[in-house]
């Protein structure tokens, strides 16, 4: 029971850890040797003229425009309004705390070729961030509400299966490097596990249906 009690904030504060590594290793070394040995490898086995619109089109999952209508969708549809408040509240925090970052590292776009137009710093990836914080805290909200076992898998698993293909187009795509992604994906961890969902629990959320699992 105590392991259970902190579990959460430890990883949280692993997540977080991990992510303050990478700053440091990017802001003292620059471009990173597994930098260039993930888009070298991708580069050289993956990228074709016919994978690139689908990566393209995919990598719009994690836009601005595309979460800012997910999430109005949610407030609009959702008849507990907290959730859509929640899921709201939950991007935008994330989004500033993603131009907080890049505003203080101001690490350049990867010098190799860009298959999309994007404009900005590099670290760490708002797409990354973005995905990682929205999708993940969906996870958490099914988790939390739908009790039935094969609903809750239906949604949980593409949710979280997005997060880690957004890492991957933004890679391929060449406006990010591998560390810029990962680094995201750990700052947003960071975000939902230490305060994002300990504050939806304490002050957003009213109690929802006990999984199924939690009953035997």
């Amino acid at each position: 029971m105590v392991v259970k009690r902190y579990l959460q904030p430890i990883l949280g504060v692993l997540c977080l850890a991990g992510a303050l590594t990478f700053t440091a290793l990017i802001t003292r070394y620059g471009v990173l040797p597994m930098d260039t040995a993930v888009y070298g490898w991708i580069a050289a086995h993956l990228i074709s003229p016919g994978l690139t619109p689908v990566i393209q089109v995919v990598t719009q999952l994690a836009s601005a425009v595309v979460l800012i209508v997910l999430t109005i969708i949610i407030l609009v549809f959702v008849r507990n309004r907290r959730i859509g408040v929640a899921v709201a509240l939950n991007l935008a925090l994330a989004a500033l705390l993603n131009q907080v970052i890049k505003r203080c590292i101001q690490r350049p776009r990867p010098y190799v070729t860009h298959l999309v137009v994007e404009h900005g710093f590099s670290f760490p990836s708002g797409h990354s961030m973005a995905a990682t914080a929205f999708y993940g805290f969906l996870v958490f909200l099914v988790w939390h509400y739908v009790g039935n076992r094969a609903a809750r898998t239906a949604l949980i698993v593409p949710c979280a299966a997005i997060i880690p293909v957004i890492l991957f187009t933004r890679v391929y795509l060449g406006v990010h490097w591998a560390s810029d992604v990962l680094a995201g994906c750990l700052f947003s961890l960071a975000w939902l596990l230490l305060v994002a969902v300990p504050a939806a629990r304490e002050f957003l959320l009213e109690p929802g249906p006990r999984p199924q699992h939690a009953r035997r």
